[in-house]
């Protein structure tokens, strides 16, 4: 009777076990891209918000980047969606040597990604950070026999320099990679400060910064 009770026990414990273990997989599923494997974007907002939150009460700064490949169109239109894919995972995997442990690299949509980058004391890091992603990016990436280029226009969005909150850093970030990209591309820029009057200004960055 003992044995059949411990086993019963032991069978309870591994069910248990398995249904935690597809919870886990379902919630990480629902949170993370599955091309790459980085955080999709609900997480990254999450993540946003929990940095600013700290900021706010610790007087630090949080930058966001706004990282768009550039040249991807091409590598798909060349070399097929296949080749594509494996740009977009290898660009992950580079992001996430140019980052802290404690920073989120993300990707949202198509060959849009953010970087999140909170508990920063000068926003200068913020391009530091912009400058080794643009390195890392544009080095070849192989394919079969192929050598696939991109390149990445970034823009960086500081809290609370640029924006007060996560929707208008998120804009700022935006507005910043997209002039990079009416400019040259492959470079990152700075979005404006806040006026006085707590407004970000609605166009227009600071001078764009070239590796």
């Amino acid at each position: 009777m003992a044995l059949a009770v411990g086993a019963f026990h032991r069978a309870v414990e591994g069910l248990l076990a398995e249904v935690a273990r597809q919870r886990d997989e379902i919630e990480h599923l629902a949170t993370h891209d599955k091309l790459t494997g980085l955080p999709a974007l609900r997480l990254a907002a999450d993540r946003i918000d929990m940095a600013l939150s700290h900021a706010a009460r610790n007087g630090d700064k949080v930058a966001l980047l706004f990282v768009d490949l550039d040249g991807f169109k091409a590598v798909n239109d060349k070399h097929g969606h296949e080749a594509g894919d494996r740009v977009l995972a290898e660009v992950a995997a580079r992001l996430k040597t140019c980052v802290r442990a404690s920073d989120t690299a993300a990707r949202i949509g198509g060959d849009e990604f953010i970087v999140v980058l909170p508990d920063l004391h000068d926003a200068a890091a913020a391009g530091e950070v912009a400058d080794k992603i643009i390195q890392a990016v544009s080095a070849p990436i192989a394919f079969g026999t192929a050598s696939l280029a991109v390149g990445a226009s970034i823009g960086i969005a500081v809290f609370p320099d640029h924006a007060q909150d996560s929707i208008a850093l998120r804009r700022a970030a935006d507005g910043a990679m997209y002039e990079v990209k009416r400019q040259g591309k492959n470079a990152h820029a700075f979005a404006q400060a806040v006026k006085p009057d707590g407004v970000a200004p609605p166009t227009g960055i600071e001078p764009v910064s070239e590796t």
